[in-house]
């Protein structure tokens, strides 16, 4: 056996390595303290994955703050995330998330790659505060009016059983996007793309799509997208041009994405859990 003396600078990194180094799957490493900037709630890290390796991080909190996390990464959709409360309580494989703290201490949040995807690199977001207001829009605001409005026509579309209007609120030469929670981490099942006219097609002939959201298939033992529109009642408009139901956190898994073609909104994605 023999020893061999290190210099500073290899010294010094390994030292810097050993704070960001991410952790093997069914490893035990201490959390990364996630650092916010003074007089900052928001939080970014970045990191990068092969294999079985995960990031693990703390978020400190207090009693009754509200917090959000949310992972986006390239390829898309190729990060998740678990996140453990400071009572212990979990919730696994998301996207993004948002909640009261229920008491002072640490979240801890583990970004992981689902095994469909070779290698991720993600960006974590992380905010501590208080809950947003719902995002309002004045009368001169044309684009804020316009969007309110595309909204508003959508959820008519399901309360009066048009299907005509329900059609319009898509594109016609862009494709739109179904995003099904239950199934986060799959290339095959998770994000599917929708052409207009494979969509129209469901929809005049009453099969395939039209059953997941303008009716209740199996006698109404189904669920479909329309249970989320039982009144008619306005949803809530969140971050990135997104309408989520009433009462829902911003990050619900249930929302209506839109984009810009043009002069007028069509959406862009439908996220809705069904089995």
């Amino acid at each position: 056996m023999f020893k061999k003396a290190l210099n500073i600078s290899t010294l010094i990194l390994i030292l810097l390595l050993g704070l960001v180094t991410p952790s093997f799957a069914g490893g035990k490493a201490e959390p990364l303290p996630i650092p916010f900037k003074t007089g900052s709630s928001t939080a970014t890290v970045k990191g990068h994955i092969t294999g079985d390796l995960e990031f693990d991080y703390a978020v400190a909190t207090k009693k009754g703050q509200w917090i959000m996390a949310e992972v986006v990464s390239d390829p898309l959709d190729s990060a998740t995330f678990i996140i453990r409360d400071p009572q212990g309580s979990s919730r696994i494989s998301l996207y993004r998330w948002s909640g009261i703290a229920p008491e002072t201490g640490d979240y801890e949040i583990w970004v992981s790659k689902p095994a469909d995807y070779k290698t991720t690199d993600f960006t974590l977001k992380v905010t501590v505060g208080m809950r947003p207001a719902p995002l309002r829009y004045s009368p001169s605001d044309k684009e804020g009016v316009a969007l309110y409005a595309a909204m508003r026509k959508f959820i008519n579309a399901f309360r009066t059983n048009d299907r005509t209007a329900f059609l319009a609120c898509f594109s016609k030469s862009k494709p739109s996007y179904h995003l099904n929670p239950q199934n986060i981490g799959s290339k095959s099942h998770y994000r599917t793309t929708l052409s207009y006219s494979g969509l129209a097609a469901d929809v005049k002939q009453k099969k395939g799509w039209y059953w997941t959201y303008l009716e209740r298939g199996e006698d109404g033992d189904m669920d479909a997208f329309i249970d989320n529109v039982p009144n008619g009642t306005m949803w809530t408009r969140t971050a990135d041009n997104k309408f989520v139901p009433p009462g829902s956190e911003v990050t619900s898994s249930t929302y209506v994405k839109w984009r810009k073609e043009g002069t007028r909104w069509v959406i862009d994605e439908i996220s809705y859990s069904q089995a």
